[in-house]
């Protein structure tokens, strides 16, 4: 099938091949319809090119095939809907904020479970404990990637190795409902409808997928993504016990910052960013987040990790969160994270400048949004 004709890019095309690479069938009235059916109008767009058809679409059909087998996993084995994801300790924040050197400082311990980026779309059959890193979907795709790693330039602004942690928005993108889709396809519609849609739906995704993953793979989960600050509301539902980690930076800083990331997404699906767009887009989005996670997280015990005092004393910071948690550091993970800091594995790869000027705004522009932010957290401004 040649996913770069448009022609192929309506629902019930990508609908019929993710259900023939399956090999089961989805809820033809799921609920992941609706944001597939916007997905699907953005991908006929004459905005898309050829090759970012062609990638987006294969994508949405990944994200199909692994949506059918957890809903076809979860059927052959009732005892899943009564498996608990007790405290999950969920990170979440502004984007850019360091949540990802967290995360995989996170999984140098054994106690917690990562969801790591290979088994998030390739979820069935689950991993057991001791195939989480050496499962064979694992091993192939980090071959995949280190063949293509060297191959991109520019360096591309966020990185994820096959055996590392991920984000949960590969999860909530199997019901077409995730903010990953905005910023890969400048589309008014999406962009109104994962505004305002119930999130409801992606999270009781978003919960099947961890039960079926930790089948055999069992641990306390640790999770990220700065979108759930967005989606706050739908993910205390589902996890009304979750333990929060806040993380907070120089909202300018982050803003460039994830400006520049949605840039590099445009670039491989339309062949250059769409400057206006961005500018006009996301420093409103990123006020939301802050917006959003304020009222709903006030009257909760809440972790918040400052950018700053992070990338100055990870370890410390680690110590702050586990003493929070009520957890032990022991010294062998404590080594374990500093050998990996050392290491830089993630960090290094996003060497790239930014800035706002790059589109079109100052620091001065946005401090009516970000002022009052900056001074009720105490968040340090950046050079």
């Amino acid at each position: 099938m040649d996913l770069a004709d448009p022609r192929n890019c309506y629902p019930a095309v990508l609908i019929s091949e993710a259900e023939r690479r399956a090999d089961c069938e989805l809820d033809p009235n799921g609920s992941y319809l609706e944001g597939l059916t916007l997905v699907c109008n953005g991908l006929r767009g004459d905005r898309v090119t050829s090759d970012g058809r062609k990638m987006l679409a294969t994508d949405a059909i990944k994200y199909l095939v692994n949506r059918a087998k957890i809903d076809d996993y979860h059927q052959r084995h009732l005892d899943l809907a009564t498996s608990v994801i007790e405290q999950p300790i969920v990170i979440l924040g502004l984007p850019r904020t360091g949540t990802t050197v967290l995360s995989y400082l996170f999984d140098q311990d054994p106690q917690w479970r990562s969801l790591l980026n290979w088994e998030a779309v390739q979820s069935v059959p689950p991993p057991t404990t001791a195939t989480l890193r050496t499962d064979r979907r694992c091993l192939e795709l980090l071959e995949f990637q280190e063949t293509v790693f060297p191959l991109i330039d520019p360096p591309p602004p966020h990185w994820e190795w096959a055996n590392g942690p991920t984000e949960c928005t590969f999860l909530l993108a199997q019901d077409f409902k995730a903010a990953m889709w905005e910023t890969r396809i400048p589309n008014e519609a999406y962009r109104e409808f994962i505004a305002n849609c119930d999130m409801s739906s992606a999270y009781r995704h978003h919960r099947r997928a961890l039960q079926v993953l930790q089948h055999h793979a069992p641990g306390r989960w640790v999770l990220k993504m700065p979108a759930h600050a967005f989606f706050v509301d739908a993910l205390l539902a589902e996890y009304p016990d979750a333990r929060v980690i806040w993380a907070h930076r120089d909202p300018y800083k982050a803003t460039a910052s994830f400006m520049d990331l949605v840039g590099f997404a445009h670039g491989l699906s339309l062949g250059s960013p769409d400057i206006e767009w961005i500018r006009n887009t996301y420093p409103d989005r990123l006020l939301a987040h802050i917006e959003r996670a304020r009222p709903a997280l006030a009257n909760r015990d809440v972790h918040h990790v400052h950018f700053l005092d992070f990338i100055n004393d990870p370890i410390g910071s680690m110590e702050g969160i586990y003493e929070w948690i009520g957890a032990t550091l022991d010294d062998d993970v404590r080594t374990s994270m500093t050998n990996w800091l050392a290491e830089d594995p993630i960090r290094r790869p996003r060497s790239r400048p930014y800035g706002l000027a790059e589109w079109g705004l100052s620091r001065e522009e946005l401090e009516p949004r970000f002022g009052d932010y900056v001074r009720d957290f105490g968040v340090g401004e950046e050079p």
